[in-house]
């Protein structure tokens, strides 16, 4: 007896249409090695993805069963996508057209009938038809139908398929297998004996199959059809030399500390020359004891607490280049857009010379969640609210994960942020339970006791206290002492300034005070500062001030980079700062300026020796100073709460950044000697806080609903089990053993409010959510504001407004209320705003903004947003909305920092609104896209001519956009038919050079074709 062999596995394609694999490669190469170790003689043949193309594997079946005698046995297996009407897609398979370019089944049928052999084993590891998730591609063009199987099997034909007609074929997260290649290995290499034959052993590969499935959720019952006469026995698959090159057992690596050293271990050589370069020093001892001692290289979880500046950022880094070196795909997790933006532009431009795809997902238009739900990227940057929302969405985007860095891990203690990270954690541990185990590397900041944090999580730990950069940390009081612990930890006091500098520059003592004398002593010993303040007008004022003080030369670099066009008040104040070497960073800046402030601090020759900044700088953004100063120590617009300790540490290690400074130094800004041994005892030689839970008692029914959306189906009693997954939950059982049957009563109270509302219902003794109810589980809305939102929307007549007017209604959300508007509470000023919303949107929507109102106030702050959204969407300048939105300089006053953080809290809530009126209103798909259209405009504060104008390949400012528009441009040909000299007067000259060469690209390409 002659036997044959192909194994063909699919995982990427050609058409960007065609969503990309994990385990189809895999499959066809364990199969293929565990053959080829097992039998003498096999004349096998290996076809995976480039190889895989329509004509070889065409041609080596087609050889294969045609050259086949009577005694021979042929084995046709395929791993990858199958298309509803009985195709299979191969690596150059063409979506719009698939009689042309796919492999059809009828087409194999006939072959497997003509040929001589004797027996035909055919594995489909691969869909038929419906279902979408995993490994079916799904066309427009053809009808959903099943095909017919006839001719496939019978007589000597055997037919062992992944699934039903009308079943999708899941890969599996454990093993990167398919689930029926990962039962056909088990079954076929597992069982006792010398030997397996077919039929016999079919029964239990259909068994693992469907007990795998069942375990990760989804339903998928293998076929096996046909019989053989005498049967078909196969010796016992053995792990031979085969396998063992293919799938080789990784140690845990030992690296001694230089990263040349991991070119020997698989990594690219033009990702080793990059670290090397950037650090030439080695790995630092932190990495190597992940490597070494925790095999973070070798897949291993790991929970990593250290300093600011200790160099964890490059332990994930680590982690994500070997999962994807694996196959595997690595999402990175991060708290905020512009930390998103920073390392998407320093990845792709590390790793694009060794083929490593990097996108981003932060919500805005340039994300690639289109790459990401296709699985077409390698590393991807997440806010945490956008990987929460894609892997509620998508389990397939959860499955084929390979490494999830979680990166400030210590936010699950954020009152705002911390429900959103501790629902991922959540979600990751719940996805162990039916197998999606990818590796977990959460990195965090200093922080307290971990109150049994790293136990709920099931991740060993790694802590360090040292900083490559050795910090001073200490409190100067007005008389010019500083009081401080010194790098070799001892408190030691000495006379920082000399008194007679400390003079009083105003009517009252300030801090500018201290701020000038100190600022100009540092500066002139060569040092950069950072001053922290804690509202966006000090920060302002303070590097005003000090550009006038210092007398540095101007920052002339930096004042080349900013935008020209539709500036805000604070732009002319930066241009002041910025003359004098000094400059501010919040959020009353242009995203343009704020990248030009962070390029020109970090560089060394840029100009700017001061920069006075907000505390969200202090979030991660590379912003290296050799001295920080902490002029206050609470937050003005949060009920004057305390920094906490773990917020100071994180502002504090801003200084001394590696690479930069040998040492920092953080100084904490006194009055008295008493303020001074006070301040310097809780902060300096305080302990961060402990780790604890955002879960709120009053937040159970939003818990409730976004735990929900993560199952399919539970028992009113195990409910309360969902929640001991919270880390919340967990501490709270543990603390009292009666808090679940605490619990349980108000449960069943708000399942009830949940069926009521048409957001659950019952499936015999369970409960689910319906769709509208899952949209809501999987929105960045509460339980009561997704309530509110479906009752509003249902009360509406959908065919009568237009989806501009959303943005209005969404201001009724508890979470629009939240966000700060600044509003004139003394008299009756504001209330000239009701009948803003009434001529820009309408009476009755201006009516429904009264509804779940807390008072007058809090109407007119709804009236206020809704109206600015409505003039930002149409485009009007911003400084003229300043002033348009501005009631007195002292309360009311509407500055761009207000704008964009209002534009960005509508667009985020609209979009989960858009989730949700999806589910409502599945059939009004012109409303629904009217709406994606509304979060563009948002996004960059367009009319609705100019948002095509987004879609040029080289990024603008709104003002540019806005004076292409003005130009009568509404589309890219508009643009390009523009002369040179109109461009560069509209837009400048590196982007009309930027538009001009793209330009000549598509001339070139026209004349061509």
């Amino acid at each position: 007896m002659g036997l044959k062999a192909i194994f063909v596995g699919v995982d990427k394609y050609i058409d960007p249409l065609v969503p990309e694999l994990n385990g189809a490669r895999r499959d066809a190469i364990a199969l293929w090695a565990l053959f080829t170790d097992t039998v003498e003689n096999l004349s096998a043949q290996l076809l995976v993805d480039e190889t895989a193309t329509h004509t070889d594997v065409a041609q080596s079946i087609q050889s294969a069963l045609s050259a086949a005698t009577e005694d021979d046995v042929v084995i046709i297996s395929f791993a990858g996508h199958g298309s509803p009407d009985g195709n299979l897609i191969l690596h150059d398979t063409v979506s719009s057209n698939l009689p042309g370019t796919a492999l059809p089944m009828v087409g194999l049928a006939e072959q497997f009938a003509t040929t001589k052999a004797r027996v035909v084993l055919c594995i489909l590891d691969c869909c038929f038809s419906g279902q979408a998730p995993a490994r079916v591609l799904e066309t427009s063009a053809r009808p959903r139908s099943a095909f017919a199987l006839t001719g496939i099997y019978g007589e000597g034909r055997i037919l062992l398929a992944a699934c039903a007609t009308n079943e999708a074929a899941w890969e599996q997260p454990g093993s990167g297998h398919g689930l029926l290649t990962h039962a056909v290995i088990e079954a076929m290499s597992r069982a006792e004996g010398p030997s397996v034959s077919f039929p016999e052993i079919a029964g239990e590969v259909i068994r693992i199959a469907r007990v795998e499935a069942e375990r990760m959720g989804v339903t998928q019952t293998p076929v096996f059809l046909g019989n053989v006469q005498g049967g078909l026995t196969f010796p016992i698959l053995q792990r031979g030399e085969n396998f063992q090159a293919a799938f080789p057992v990784t140690a845990i690596l030992q690296i001694s500390g230089s990263f040349a050293e991991l070119a020997q271990h698989g990594f690219p050589q033009e990702v080793v020359q990059q670290w090397v370069a950037a650090f030439p020093q080695g790995l630092n001892d932190l990495q190597l004891k992940a490597v070494n001692q925790h095999g973070v290289l070798s897949g291993n979880s790991l929970l990593v607490i250290a300093p600011t500046s200790s160099g964890k950022t490059m332990i994930g880094e680590l982690s994500a280049v070997q999962a994807v070196i694996g196959g595997r795909k690595a999402a990175f997790l991060l708290p905020y857009r512009a930390l998103v933006n920073e390392k998407f532009e320093e990845f792709s431009a590390r790793y694009a010379e060794a083929g490593l795809r990097v996108v981003r997902c932060s919500g805005d238009a340039a994300d690639g969640v289109t790459p990401v739900l296709s699985g077409r990227y390698d590393i991807a940057f997440f806010t945490y609210e956008m990987f929460l929302n894609l892997a509620l969405r998508s389990p397939r985007f959860l499955n084929q994960l390979g490494l999830v860095v979680v990166d400030e891990g210590q936010f699950i203690t954020d009152p705002n942020r911390g429900i959103t990270v501790e629902l991922i954690y959540a979600l990751l541990l719940r996805a162990r339970d039916r197998g999606v185990n990818p590796q977990l590397v959460v990195l965090s900041a200093v922080i307290g006791n971990l109150n049994s944090f790293d136990r709920w999580l099931g991740l060993p730990l790694l802590v360090a206290k040292e900083r490559p950069v050795p910090l001073i940390e200490g409190v100067l009081d007005r008389r010019g002492t500083f009081q401080f612990v010194d790098t070799d930890g001892t408190t030691k006091s000495e006379a920082l300034l000399p008194g007679h500098q400390i003079v009083q520059r105003r009517e009252k003592p300030s801090s500018q005070d201290v701020i000038v004398p100190l600022a100009r002593q540092l500066v002139q010993a060569g040092e950069k500062l950072i001053v922290f303040r804690n509202m966006r007008g000090p920060a302002q004022g303070c590097a005003r001030y000090l550009s006038k003080e210092l007398g540095l030369p101007p920052a002339s670099s930096v004042l080349d980079a900013l935008p020209t066009q539709d500036l805000t008040a604070a732009s002319q104040d930066l241009r002041g700062c910025l003359a004098g070497g000094t400059a501010f960073h919040n959020t009353n800046l242009l995203r343009a300026e704020r990248e030009a402030i962070e390029r020109g601090f970090r560089s060394t020759d840029a100009g700017i020796h001061v920069l006075a900044a907000t505390t969200t700088l202090a979030a991660g953004i590379n912003s290296p100073a050799s001295t920080v100063i902490l002029a206050e120590n609470e937050f003005v617009g949060e009920d004057g709460r305390p920094f906490t300790v773990a917020e100071y540490k994180n502002m504090a290690g801003r200084a001394g950044r590696f690479g930069y400074n040998e040492i920092g130094k953080s100084i904490i800004l006194a009055d008295t000697p008493m303020e001074r041994a006070q301040l310097f005892k809780k902060y300096v030689l305080g302990a961060p806080e402990a780790v604890t839970s955002s879960f709120q008692h009053r937040d159970l029914p939003t818990w409730v609903l976004r735990l929900l959306s993560q199952v399919r189906g539970v028992l009113i009693t195990d409910i309360p089990g969902l929640l001991v997954n919270t880390f919340g939950g967990y501490t709270a059982s543990r603390a009292n053993p009666q808090w679940i049957s605490r619990v349980e009563g108000e449960i069943s109270a708000l399942v009830e409010r949940l069926l009521q509302a048409g957001l659950a219902e019952r499936e015999g003794e369970l409960i689910h959510l319906t769709l509208v109810g899952r949209a809501c589980g999987a929105s960045s809305l509460s339980f009561e504001s997704s309530i509110r939102l479906v009752e509003l929307m249902r009360q509406v007549d959908i065919s009568g407004i237009q989806p501009f007017q959303v943005v209005a209604m969404i201001q009724v959300l508890d979470e629009m209320d939240a966000i700060y508007t600044p509003v004139m509470k003394k008299g009756r000023s504001e209330s000239v705003r009701a009948a803003d919303v009434a001529q820009r949107y309408g009476h009755p929507l201006a009516q429904s903004l009264q509804r779940y109102c807390r008072d007058e106030v809090g109407f007119w702050g709804r009236c206020k947003r809704a109206s600015l959204m409505y003039d930002w969407m149409s485009g009007e300048p911003i400084d003229i909305l300043e002033k348009r939105y501005t009631t007195t300089p002292f309360q009311g006053a509407i500055s761009y920092g207000d704008i964009i953080r209002i534009a960005d809290g509508t667009r985020f809530h609209l979009r989960s609104a858009h989730q949700i009126l999806s589910a409502l209103f599945p059939d009004q798909p012109e409303f629904l896209s009217g709406l994606d259209e509304i979060l563009r405009r948002l996004e960059f504060g367009l009319p609705d001519g100019a948002v095509s104008l987004v879609r040029l390949p080289v990024a603008l400012t709104r003002g540019q956009y806005l004076a292409l528009f003005s130009a009568g441009c509404t589309t890219i040909e508009s643009v390009r038919d523009l002369g040179m000299e109109v461009l560069v007067a509209l837009v400048g000259k590196e982007p009309a050079r930027d538009i001009a060469s793209i330009r000549s690209s598509m001339d070139v390409s026209r004349q061509q074709s």
